[in-house]
């Protein structure tokens, strides 16, 4: 008896555990690709990270099943943002030339103040 037990309470611990390490592993690999490629399969990457983060690996099974293959396919057909000015996490505007982001121009110091004597 005590036999199935142990049996029983391993088996639910393995599951348990290998759950939240499939809910993990999703929840990374949602977060890592970019939210242009989401976007070329029709979807929106901030709905799928909410999916997932709250639902666990309810999400994570959805996520697995419904979504990823396409997204995952979409990587070839979905292009970058086209060259110009984005905002950056600083509000700094930085410039996006297709392929990386360039660095902003450093901030010159004030000229000093020039005496009409």
């Amino acid at each position: 008896m005590e036999f199935g037990l142990t049996f029983v309470f391993f088996l639910f611990f393995g599951l348990i555990l290998g759950s939240m390490v499939l809910w993990i592993v999703a929840l990374v690999e949602v977060a890592r690709i970019p939210e242009h490629q989401f976007r070329a399969a029709n979807t929106e990457k901030m709905v799928w990270v909410l999916v997932v983060a709250l639902t666990q690996w309810i999400g994570a099974l959805i996520w697995w099943f419904a979504k990823r293959q396409d997204v995952l396919a979409a990587a070839g057909a979905a292009l970058p943002p086209p060259p110009g000015w984005y905002p950056g996490p600083d509000g700094v505007p930085r410039w996006w030339d297709g392929m990386r982001w360039m660095d902003p121009p450093a901030q010159q110091a004030p000229m000093p103040p020039t005496r009409n004597d």
